[in-house]
C-alpha cells in the first residue's frame, strides 16, 4: 500500500512508501516490491550504483542483494520516479538501510552523481561506507573494476 508522507528538510521529500515483499531483484540496484494486493512496483535503489550484470561482481553484486532481501518484507522510502518509470528508494528492511548494506559490502558505488538528493546525513554514511570498503579491499574493490555509469557510456 503507497502512502503520502511529508519529509523534512533534513532528507529529500518521500513523496511515498511502499510496503511488501520483495519479488525479483533484478540487479545489485534494481528490485521489485510487491505490496499485499497490489501490482508489483520496480524500485531502483537511490544514491547507489551496481556493476552491470555483464560486468565484473555485477552477478555477485545481484546475489548480495537477493541474500540481504528476497522474498522478504521491506519498505522502500520513495523521492522520485525516474526516466524509465521506476520508483527511486532507500529500502530498508529489519531497520537497516539496504542501500547503505550494498556499498559497505564493496557490491556497490555511492552514486555521487545523485548525492544532491541525499540528506547530509546519508551522504556522509555513505561516502564512509565506501571509503571503507574500498580501504578493506571489499567486494568490486578487491580488483580492478569499472564504474558502472562509464562501463554503460562505453557499452
Amino acid at each position: 500500500m503507497a502512502v503520502v508522507t511529508i519529509g523534512c528538510s533534513a532528507n529529500p521529500p518521500v513523496t511515498s512508501t511502499i510496503t511488501g515483499t520483495v519479488s525479483k531483484v533484478h540487479d545489485g540496484d534494481s528490485i521489485h516490491i510487491t505490496p499485499t494486493g497490489e501490482k508489483r512496483v520496480v524500485i531502483r535503489l537511490a544514491g547507489i550504483d551496481a556493476p552491470e550484470l555483464a560486468q565484473p561482481f555485477g552477478i555477485a553484486s545481484r546475489d548480495t542483494l537477493r541474500s540481504l532481501i528476497l522474498k522478504k518484507r521491506a519498505e522502500a522510502s520513495c523521492h522520485k520516479t525516474d526516466r524509465y518509470q521506476r520508483k527511486v528508494c532507500v529500502v530498508i528492511y529489519n531497520g537497516v538501510d539496504v542501500n547503505l548494506q550494498m556499498i559497505s559490502s564493496g557490491m556497490a558505488w555511492h552514486y555521487k552523481q545523485y548525492e544532491k538528493e541525499q540528506s547530509r546525513q546519508q551522504r556522509r554514511e555513505y561516502a564512509r561506507a565506501e571509503r571503507k570498503a574500498r580501504d578493506s579491499k571489499s567486494g568490486l574493490w578487491s580488483g580492478k573494476s569499472v564504474e558502472p555509469w562509464i562501463f554503460r557510456r562505453v557499452n
